[in-house]
């Protein structure tokens, strides 16, 4: 009781937090794992006889898997624009999500984040650099500005009724659909197996050589997203991902944010909630701050990990 006589009011607060029992980590992460495996359920829930809805979140969602129950954002305005239709919807969901929730659907809702997860949980994470991984970010930005110019350019020459479409081949209603983890997985290998073109036997295989070099690209994206993400926690959702590029620019100006109470964290001397941070944010940058990050997805491991309840949510 002397002791904390001799503290001044802040440092009294301070000590007292920190002389609380720690908290048992990871409940909020195990919660966070529950919502997103119910969420993959219910999105590919047509095959346990769920009927399809009119729902669309901000989430990179196959539009041609037939089992999917809901409308992934980016695929309904790419569906829209190459139909040469202004998709208004689907440009509010992703601007509404993102001044509101920010990219909170990528860690609690997207089915390639909840997949992206489940291999770093195995894997061996590498830090990377914070300058390189910002930087980084900006390339996400760059990929969506470039698939936005593709979809306007063809949505551009079906309205004034010269076609492009021949020029993208089967990528012309989802030129993005080239690149993305989700629908090459649930789509592009989906009908791969269920119309059984896979090789029955050893000497199939050679038939494999004839496949388009388009469905090899993509196999090797998809390869290249899972065997990264072994090393680098969610590197496609950081770096590539053109919906998570699109809210991130949104995602610094939303209203639910995570605070460091610059009080009660000890910084330096812990730096957990960095460690763990599932985006590679230095969390320790945002002392005193709310993180603003546009790759922070409001995963709330950084709040699970905090010894003393120094990281808080707030609006």
């Amino acid at each position: 009781m002397a002791d904390y006589q001799k503290l001044s009011r802040g440092d009294l607060v301070m000590s007292k937090a920190r002389e609380r029992v720690k908290i048992t980590h990871y409940r909020i992460t195990i919660l966070r794992t529950i919502i997103q495996l119910i969420s993959f359920i219910l999105i590919f829930g047509g095959a346990f006889g769920l009927a399809a809805t009119f729902i669309v979140l901000p989430i990179m969602a196959p539009a041609g898997n037939p089992y999917t129950t809901v409308m992934g954002a980016w695929q309904l305005m790419e569906l829209m624009l190459t139909a040469a239709i202004f998709p208004f919807l689907a440009l509010a969901i992703i601007l509404i999500g993102s001044i509101t929730l920010g990219r909170t659907f990528c860690a609690w809702v997207c089915p390639f984040g909840f997949i992206s997860d489940i291999i770093s949980y195995v894997g061996k994470k590498k830090w990377v650099p914070r300058k390189t991984n910002q930087s980084l970010f900006k390339f996400s930005v760059y990929v969506a500005l470039f698939f936005l110019f593709i979809d306007f350019s063809i949505a551009y020459n079906q309205a004034v009724g010269r076609s492009i479409y021949s020029y993208f081949g089967e990528f012309y209603r989802e030129p993005s659909s080239i690149i993305e983890p989700t629908t090459i997985l649930f789509s592009l290998l989906f009908w791969y197996f269920y119309w059984g073109l896979y090789p029955r036997n050893i000497d199939a295989l050679w038939n494999l050589i004839h496949y388009s070099p388009f469905f090899w690209f993509r196999i090797s994206v998809l390869i290249l997203a899972i065997l990264v993400n072994y090393y680098v926690p969610r590197w496609w959702c950081r770096w590539v991902c053109p919906l998570g590029g699109l809210m991130g620019i949104g995602a610094k100006y939303k209203l639910l944010k995570v605070y460091v109470d610059p009080k009660i964290c000890l910084g330096a001397q812990c730096g957990k909630c960095t460690r763990v941070c599932p985006m590679g944010i230095n969390v320790l940058d945002y002392v005193g701050k709310y993180i603003d990050n546009p790759l922070c997805t409001t995963c709330l491991m950084c709040m699970d990990v905090c010894p003393y309840n120094a990281i808080k949510v707030k609006i």
